[in-house]
């Protein structure tokens, strides 16, 4: 994946955003854990809307400032692994974007494809970070992290907000149940070679209840 310089090509248009400085974000040299969670988690949603390909979904204005003309140019995987890589978060952190994305598609029968997965990612991830972290950058570093604007980004926040019903709360049972979920998913994983047939999803946005996969 390339450095932080290129974060305007994301989304086919250029931003007027200035190369991140290197004050702001983890160094390449560091140390920088990427949890199996993220490998997880990315696959889980990119199966979602590899499945959702040839699905036609009803145009939804609610979800037009989520939708891309174009698929980016960045994958799912790479996607997510460049907001981690250049974020100081928890673990947990990425676990309450994947509860946030199945929430906001539960309540708005709305399902995951390529054209809307990576700015619901990038709204999710930030709204999980406040939610979660005691600390964490301005926007501005988030909006050049993510590839887009700090209006954009904005809008994406708010208008996530207002799709989720502000609901962020996170009942620890819940939370619970995501993450034996993700660990069983993690241990299964270690039986194959490939990571392309772990899932056998048939409700694309009922993430875990449908986290079992079929043994080739």
């Amino acid at each position: 994946m390339s450095e932080t310089d290129d974060t305007e090509e994301f989304f086919g248009e250029k931003s007027s955003q200035k190369k991140l400085s290197s004050k702001n974000i983890i160094q390449n040299d560091e140390v920088l854990y990427i949890s199996t969670n993220v490998e997880i988690i990315s696959d889980l949603l990119n199966n979602i809307c590899q499945e959702n390909k040839s699905k036609k979904q009803r145009q939804n204005f609610l979800f037009k400032s989520f939708i891309n003309k174009n698929i980016p140019s960045i994958s799912v995987k790479d996607y997510i692994l460049r907001l981690v890589k250049h974020s100081k978060i928890n673990e947990s952190t990425i676990i309450i974007l994947l509860i946030y994305i199945d929430r906001i598609c539960k309540i708005n029968n709305f399902f995951l494809t390529y054209y809307n997965i990576h700015k619901l990612i990038l709204a999710a991830f930030i709204i999980a970070i406040k939610y979660n972290e005691d600390n964490y950058y301005s926007m501005q570093i988030y909006s050049k992290i993510g590839g887009v604007t700090i209006a954009e980004l904005n809008n994406l926040e708010f208008e996530f907000l207002k799709l989720i019903k502000f609901n962020l709360f996170i009942p620890e049972i819940l939370y619970n149940k995501y993450y034996n979920d993700l660990m069983s998913l993690k241990s299964d994983s270690e039986e194959y070679e490939s990571d392309e047939d772990l899932y056998d999803i048939k409700n694309e946005n009922d993430f875990m209840n449908n986290s079992k996969k079929t043994k080739i």
